[in-house]
């Protein structure tokens, strides 16, 4: 009995061929569209994430604790020596370095500007961030101490170039002042506004010896084999390394507005979905009850030779659950080819930065398994749904009168 329903109400659908496929290409491309969005929205998450903890950031960070608030150059790591056995053996830590960073003033022949000084070891600095990547002209770090990297920003606003003479003047830890002479070696670009303006970059060792750190650093950035860790707050990392004074955070802690940024995203697709879902519950309900009028003394004869109304209503619903195996069919298709041509060849926004977080590539789709199913599943449900409502208005209707209205 069930199957000859499904075959009848697979019949009628086919009856209006046209109404059938212009429903379907409705909720086919709404279904299209869901599916691209989320895919876009999923590549978009992986650039943030990317350019957050790859530029400079890394997974995860440890300072002294108050040293982000207040910038004190005093405020040194505590046991840096028992830090270090331990990161090395931490199974989650695929790399770390060593960081000084103070404030200071850059001078050139021409101008002078305030800028954030960072003392970087230049082995194990590459591991973790893209400074070495980032050196646009010139070369990385050669092993003397009076090398300096700056940002392109910085370059044309002190107008220096390569092999140019730069004095830098910064505090000491005692409270004095300390100048050293440094040379141009290297000028980078990371799209950064705060990298490639106000950033400076020398050795770790002579930020050591100009600002009297003997042994002491401020900043230990970390590398995990996977960036989405430094989102977790139920990681035991963050209490063992959170010891002697110290304290340990996630890049989702360090970069409130990223984080901001992608529950902003997330929440968007969700609206995005809840729209779209009814647009086509709407679409369905209206396709249906056309079909129903269409079809009165059909269903007034059903009735008048002794139809049950669950039967009829039970028909309706099979003639939505074809449009929705259609309708799925068609989306998944049109969805998976859309995301396939724009995965080849990426959507670029331009170069722009949103929150610190640089848009200076195209942005890939990405289609993660969940929404291979997720999406064309609950358009197989709602749809099918949405012929419930007409599935109870045709069990209802009066034989005698349904037949009269249709002649």
């Amino acid at each position: 009995m069930f199957g000859r329903l499904i075959r009848f109400a697979w019949h009628s659908v086919l009856k209006n061929r046209r109404r059938t496929v212009i429903t379907s290409l409705a909720v086919g491309l709404g279904l299209a569209a869901l599916m691209f969005t989320d895919a876009l929205m999923v590549g978009m998450t992986e650039h943030m994430i990317d350019q957050t903890t790859n530029a400079w950031m890394g997974d995860a960070q440890i300072h002294r604790d108050g040293f982000r608030e207040t910038g004190r150059i005093t405020l040194t790591i505590n046991e840096p020596d028992s830090i270090t056995e331990i990161l090395r053996t931490d199974s989650i830590v695929d790399a770390f370095t060593f960081r000084i960073i103070s404030p200071a003033s850059l001078q050139s022949t021409m101008e002078m500007k305030p800028v954030t000084m960072i003392g970087i070891d230049p082995e194990t600095e590459p591991t973790v961030s893209m400074l070495e990547t980032a050196v646009d002209s010139g070369c990385y770090f050669g092993g003397d101490s009076t090398d300096l990297l700056i940002g392109y920003k910085l370059a044309e606003d002190l107008d220096a170039g390569l092999g140019d003479l730069i004095v830098i003047t910064a505090a000491e830890a005692d409270g004095g002042l300390s100048s050293n002479l440094f040379f141009v070696t290297g000028i980078c670009h990371f799209g950064s506004d705060d990298l490639d303006r106000y950033t400076a970059f020398i050795n770790i060792n002579t930020a050591e010896s100009m600002l009297g750190l003997e042994g002491r650093f401020h900043e230990i950035a970390i590398r995990f084999p996977d960036s989405e860790l430094g989102m977790d707050e139920s990681l035991p990392f963050w209490s063992r390394f959170s010891i002697c004074g110290n304290k340990a955070q996630g890049w989702a802690t360090l970069a409130t507005q990223v984080k901001a940024m992608l529950n902003m995203t997330r929440m968007s697709t969700l609206i995005t979905a809840v729209i779209l879902f009814s647009l086509v519950v709407f679409g369905i309900v209206n396709s249906l009850f056309m079909s129903v009028y269409e079809r009165m003394y059909e269903f007034g004869v059903m009735k008048a030779v002794g139809t049950r109304p669950g039967t009829i209503s039970v028909m309706v619903i099979l003639e939505a659950f074809w449009l929705a195996v259609i309708s799925m069919i068609l989306g998944s298709v049109m969805g998976l080819v859309i995301i396939w041509i724009t995965w080849n060849t990426g959507i670029n926004f331009g170069n722009i930065e949103v929150s610190g977080v640089i848009f200076d590539s195209a942005i890939h789709p990405i289609l993660k398994w969940g929404g291979i199913w997720i999406y064309p599943f609950f358009t197989l449900l709602l749809t099918t749904a949405a012929g419930v409502y007409p599935g109870i208005h045709a069990a209802r209707l009066n034989a005698a009168e349904a037949m009269r209205k249709s002649l």
